[in-house]
């Protein structure tokens, strides 16, 4: 199975370098590592070069680096909004033309930057018998994601793919951010790096049925794949593969796709997105246990795709079949 790498780049004491030295080292960290986003921290009662920070923020706007800058740790000190209320100065004087929007404790500018306050872990002072529960890291992350463009969306989720409290406790957000129903994303989550996988050309079938959390569809005689076609068969006849093509509006089917497929025969499936006059396609590459199985499904396919039919599923067999007129 392909294991993904996720790489954190930290500058401790970056707020006491001068000047040339903080700003030769961010673009040539900048230039060589390509990052999904900046992160940066400051605790309440921390010591910190605003003129830094402004030009690494402006640094990172000018190559299309997503800032977020947070207040950590932040019941440290009394001074937790004045880091927030530093951080959103610092951010209006670089995008004066931003309208801030505040959503469940985290500013965001745009899809450029955010601001929020997150402690970590349950904070206790005993002196005081003050308690206070860890909060505000999930929100940072969705909020990060939610920012990015698609592609750096799903690599940043990659990070956090098997961090069950979160696809858990975000499971609405995430269901409007992914345009799926929350009951499907719900039964995802246990195997959300292989959602992930799926959406990055990199998913296979499971071979074992314990594995396959099932999906359930809606009751309807429309239908579910209309946005599917066949679009190769391979010449060669001992071929056991087929080609399907499908477009990225829905999300939710182009996961169920796949492990219908399975239950059909297929042992297993490869994607690969095209862009095909604009339009974001996804391409399934479908192999069958022999050729009999995939020319079957190749002509059940074309049939229904050139007729109007209507299937029902019923209890158990009946008279009923007699009764039902010729497609």
């Amino acid at each position: 199975r392909i294991t993904h790498e996720t790489i954190i780049w930290d500058t401790p004491g970056i707020e006491s370098w001068n000047e040339n030295e903080v700003r030769s080292y961010m673009i040539s960290l900048i230039e060589q590592t390509q990052p999904l986003c900046m992160i940066y921290c400051a605790s309440p009662g921390s010591f910190a070069r605003l003129e830094h920070v402004r030009w690494l923020v402006s640094e990172c706007y000018e190559k299309n680096i997503f800032c977020a800058l947070v207040c950590t740790n932040m019941w440290a000190g009394r001074n937790r909004q004045g880091v927030v209320d530093e951080f959103c100065r610092i951010l209006n004087s670089i995008h004066p033309n931003i309208h801030p929007i505040e959503e469940d404790n985290v500013i965001y500018f745009d899809n450029v930057a955010l601001v929020t306050m997150v402690n970590s872990q349950e904070y206790i002072d005993k002196d005081f018998d003050v308690m206070k529960p860890a909060s505000g890291i999930e929100q940072l992350i969705f909020g990060i994601g939610k920012s990015l463009n698609r592609d750096l969306m799903f690599a940043w989720f990659r990070t956090v793919s098997q961090n069950t409290n979160f696809w858990t406790n975000m499971s609405s957000k995430l269901s409007h951010l992914f345009q799926m129903p929350t009951g499907t994303l719900t039964s995802l989550y246990g195997h959300a790096s292989n959602f992930l996988d799926f959406l990055f050309d990199e998913s296979n079938f499971l071979h074992d049925d314990d594995d396959m959390t099932p999906l359930t569809t809606k009751d309807t005689e429309e239908c579910l794949f209309h946005d599917a076609e066949i679009i190769d068969l391979p010449e060669q006849k001992s071929s056991k593969k087929l080609i399907f093509t499908f477009q990225l509006d829905d999300i939710a089917r182009t996961i169920e796709f796949p492990q219908i497929l399975q239950k059909l025969g297929a042992k297993s499936c490869k994607t690969e997105e095209l862009d095909k006059e604009s339009e974001h396609l996804l391409k399934f590459i479908v192999e069958f246990e022999d050729t009999e199985h995939a020319e079957a499904m190749y002509h059940f396919w074309q049939l229904t795709a050139t007729n109007q039919i209507n299937c029902t599923i019923v209890d158990e067999l009946s008279d009923q079949f007699s009764n039902i007129d010729s497609v």
